[in-house]
C-alpha cells in the first residue's frame, strides 16, 4: 500500500504549553509547522504553502488581523484556509474576520478533540475541491488534459524553454473530415473513434516531459519539450501512419465495417534564438495544419517548410476573403498582375493567414457565415500589428445605413458587388498610395519620438546630477558623514536584490522601478539642510532638546520634497524620495520617528532604508566613536530585528552580509 503524503497544517501563535499541545495532538495525522512571530509566519507560509493556517488571535508581535490581510494579499498564500484560535472578543471582529477570508474560527475554552475534529472536516472539503479542480482541466471524453491544462502546461515549458534556450515543439492535431464521420456512423462511435485517437498519441509520447490535451471537438495539441524540428516532425509522421493503419469497428445495425481514419498535423517550433511569442508559437502551429489540410490532408507540415511569401516578394499583397468563389474568382482576375492575390474563404481563415502573411490592404465581404465582416474589422482594429491595414467592404447592401456602420468601424471604403475590373484597381491603387502617404508620416513622427526620447533621457541625467549635487551639499555641511550618501545608495541596491532573490516582498518589489528607487535614496537626510550647523557638526553627544532638533530633519526632508512636486508634479522620483526620507527613522516596534509608525504601517522605501543607515553608521568613524567591525554591526542589527527593523528585512540582510562586507571593505579603501 503506498504511502499517501500528510496534509500540512501551520500554526501561527506564540510558543506557549496550548500550541505545543496543540501541534502534539496533530502531529499522527499532519505534517505539522509552528511559527510565533509576523513575519515568520509570513516566510514559512510563503515558502512551504500549507493546507490551513491555525492563526492564534492574540500574536506576541504583531495584530492579527493585520497579519491576516498580509496573507491574503500575498499571491502565494492568499488561497491557503486560516481558522482562528482562541476566540474573538466581539461580534464586530468575528465579521471582520470573515470578511478579511477566515473560513472558521475556535472560541474558547476547545478542546484539542475539537480542533481535531474541525480540522479534518475542513481538510475533507479541501480534499472534494482538489479532486474538482482535477476534474476541471481534465476532457472527460479521452481522459486526456483539457485546452485550460494545456494552456498552463505550455505557460510552463515555454518559460524552461526560454530559461534552459532549449528547443521546444508543438503538433495540432485535426482528424479529417470528422463531421462526415459522424454523420455515417453516430455520435457514440464517433466518440470512441477520438478515444482510440487518444490512445495513440500516449502510446508514441513516451517521454515524462511530453504532453499531450485535446484542444476541442476533433482537435489535440502535443508538446514537445526539447525537441528540435527535424525530431518533431518524425514524431509528426509516426502518429500520422499509426493512425492511418489503424482499422477502428464501426458499429451499424449490429454489423462490424471496419473503416480508417487520417488526421492532419501542423507542427511548430521554437528554437531559443527565435524572438516570437507563445501566442505566434501556437499560431505558427495553427498555420501549418491549415496548410496540411488545404494539401489535401492525411499529412504532416511544419510550419518552416511553409512560407509562400518567398516568392513575388516585389507585388503588395492583397487578402480577397469572400465565402463565395465566384467573387474570390473575379477578384483575382481582376487583380492578377498588378497585386499577390491571396484569397480565403472566410474571416477565420482570414485570421490564420495574418499569422504568416502581412498584406498591404484588405477587401472584406460583410456577409459571410460564422462571422461577418463587421465582427472580423472589429477583431482586426483591436489588434496593435493589424489594426492600420487598411479595409475595404465588398457588399451587395448599398444603403447608407450599412456603408456608416462599416466606415465607423473603420472601413476606408465600400465596393458594391458585382464590381467592374477597372473600378476595383483604381480604388485599391487610390488607398494604397493614401496609406503609403501615412506610413511615410509616421516614420516621420516615429524619428520626432526617437528625438524626444533621447531629450528624456538628458533629463534623467540632470536630474541624478541634481540628486548627487544635493547630496553633496548634505555631505558638505554634516561632514563626519561624508560618503554615506554614495555607500547607502549601493547598499539599497543590494538589499533589494538579496529580497527580490529571496521571494521577499516580492509583489510590492515587481511594481518599483528601481533605478528610481536606489537614486530617490540619495536624497534620505535632505532635511539635515535645515539643520543648525551647531548641532549637525557637534563633536560630542547631542542634549535631548538638540537630538529633538535634530529629529526633525526626516518631516523637513518630506517638506522640502513635497514643495519640489509642487512644482514639478506626482513623479515617481520625488514620491519615493520622500517615503524614505520621512520613514527611514521609524521603528519596527512603534519606537522611532516622526510618526512612531508600527510594523507593516512604515512604507517599505523606510523599512529598507533603515537597515542600510544604522548599518553604515555603524561600521563608519564618527568623531565621537570608532567605527564597529563588520561582524559586531551585523550582530547589533540582528538582536534588533523585531524592535528597530522589519525581521523579514534583516533576515535578508544577514543573508548577504558578505556582500555588505565587500562593499564596506572597497569603500574604505576608496578612502
Amino acid at each position: 500500500m503506498e504511502n499517501k503524503q500528510k496534509n500540512s497544517v501551520l500554526i501561527a501563535g506564540a510558543q506557549n504549553t496550548e500550541s505545543i499541545n496543540l501541534a502534539d495532538v496533530l502531529s499522527d495525522e499532519y505534517a505539522v509547522h509552528s511559527a510565533d512571530r509576523g513575519g515568520k509566519v509570513i516566510e514559512t507560509a510563503s515558502r512551504l504553502l500549507p493546507d490551513i493556517i491555525l492563526l492564534d488571535t492574540v500574536m506576541p508581535d504583531i495584530d492579527s488581523f493585520v497579519l491576516l490581510e498580509q496573507l491574503k494579499k500575498s499571491e502565494k498564500t492568499k488561497h491557503i484556509p486560516v481558522i482562528l484560535i482562541n476566540g474573538l472578543n466581539s461580534d464586530d471582529d468575528v465579521q471582520k474576520g470573515f470578511e478579511l477570508g477566515v473560513c472558521d474560527s475556535i472560541e474558547p475554552p476547545f478542546s484539542l478533540s475539537v480542533v481535531k475534529r474541525r480540522l479534518k472536516t475542513r481538510m475533507e472539503i479541501i480534499e472534494h475541491l482538489k479532486t474538482i479542480e482535477r476534474l476541471s482541466m481534465m476532457d472527460i471524453l479521452t481522459e486526456l488534459p483539457n485546452r485550460h491544462s494545456f494552456e498552463l502546461r505550455l505557460d510552463t515549458e515555454w518559460r524552461r524553454a526560454l530559461r534552459d534556450q532549449s528547443p521546444i515543439s508543438i503538433m495540432m492535431v485535426d482528424v479529417d473530415r470528422f463531421s462526415k464521420y459522424n454523420e455515417a456512423y453516430g455520435f457514440q462511435q464517433g466518440d470512441e473513434a477520438l478515444r482510440e485517437v487518444a490512445k495513440i498519441f500516449t502510446q508514441k509520447l513516451k517521454r515524462a516531459g511530453d504532453f499531450i490535451a485535446r484542444w476541442g471537438g476533433e482537435e489535440f495539441v502535443l508538446l514537445l519539450p526539447s525537441t528540435n524540428a527535424n525530431g518533431a516532425k518524425a514524431v509528426a509522421e509516426q502518429i500520422r501512419r499509426s493512425i492511418e493503419q489503424m482499422d477502428i469497428p464501426q458499429f451499424n445495425s449490429h454489423e462490424i465495417h471496419p473503416a480508417k481514419l487520417t488526421v492532419s498535423i501542423g507542427v511548430n517550433t521554437r528554437r531559443h534564438e527565435n524572438d516570437v511569442t507563445m501566442a505566434e508559437f501556437v499560431l505558427g502551429a495553427d498555420m501549418a495544419l491549415f496548410s496540411a489540410k488545404n494539401g489535401g490532408r492525411n499529412r504532416a507540415g511544419h510550419y518552416n517548410d511553409y512560407d509562400p511569401t518567398k516568392s513575388d516578394t516585389s507585388q503588395k499583397i492583397v487578402f480577397a476573403v469572400d465565402d463565395n468563389t465566384t467573387n474570390l474568382t473575379m477578384a483575382e482576375e481582376a487583380l492578377k498582375g498588378h497585386y499577390r492575390v491571396i484569397s480565403l474563404s472566410s474571416a477565420q481563415q482570414m485570421f490564420k493567414a495574418l499569422s504568416k502573411f502581412m498584406p498591404d490592404l484588405i477587401l472584406l465581404d460583410v456577409e459571410m457565415p460564422e462571422m461577418s465582416g463587421y465582427e472580423a474589422i472589429k477583431r482586426l482594429k483591436t489588434s496593435h500589428l493589424h489594426s492600420e491595414i487598411p479595409v475595404i467592404f465588398l457588399t451587395a447592401l448599398s444603403d447608407d445605413k450599412n456603408e456608416a456602420q462599416g466606415i465607423e468601424l473603420g472601413a476606408v471604403d465600400f465596393i458594391t458587388k458585382p464590381f467592374s475590373k477597372s473600378v476595383l484597381l483604381n480604388r485599391i491603387k487610390n488607398h494604397l498610395q493614401i496609406d503609403e502617404l501615412i506610413r511615410e508620416r509616421t516614420e516621420q513622427l516615429a524619428e520626432r519620438r526617437e528625438q524626444l526620447y533621447d531629450k528624456t533621457q538628458q533629463l534623467e541625467r540632470l536630474q541624478n546630477s541634481m540628486v548627487h549635487t544635493l547630496a553633496d551639499i548634505i555631505e558638505n555641511r554634516d561632514y563626519e558623514t561624508g560618503g554615506h550618501v554614495d555607500r547607502t545608495s549601493v547598499y539599497m541596491q543590494l538589499l533589494i536584490n538579496g529580497m527580490l532573490a529571496n521571494d521577499v516582498y516580492i509583489e510590492e518589489l515587481k511594481e518599483w522601478d528601481l533605478a528610481s528607487i536606489i537614486s530617490a535614496a540619495r536624497m534620505h537626510d535632505i532635511g539635515k539642510i535645515c539643520i543648525p550647523d551647531s548641532i549637525l557638526n557637534k563633536p560630542g553627544r547631542l542634549t535631548d532638546e538638540e537630538f529633538d532638533v535634530m529629529k526633525s530633519h526626516a518631516l523637513k526632508g518630506a517638506d522640502i520634497i513635497d514643495k519640489m512636486m509642487l512644482r514639478c508634479g506626482d513623479v515617481d522620483f520625488l514620491n519615493n524620495a520622500k517615503l524614505i526620507a520621512l520613514n527611514h527613522h521609524e521603528k519596527w516596534d512603534g519606537a522611532g520617528y516622526p510618526n512612531g509608525l508600527v510594523g507593516v504601517e512604515i512604507p517599505l522605501h523606510g523599512r529598507i532604508m533603515a537597515v542600510i543607515d544604522v548599518y553604515d553608521a555603524l561600521v563608519s568613524e564618527r568623531p565621537y566613536k570608532k567605527p564597529f567591525t563588520h561582524e559586531d554591526a551585523v550582530c547589533i542589527i540582528m538582536k534588533d530585528s523585531g524592535r528597530h527593523f522589519d525581521p523579514v528585512i534583516a533576515d535578508v540582510f544577514f543573508k548577504i552580509r558578505d556582500e555588505f562586507y565587500a562593499s564596506s571593505v572597497k569603500f574604505s579603501g576608496e578612502k
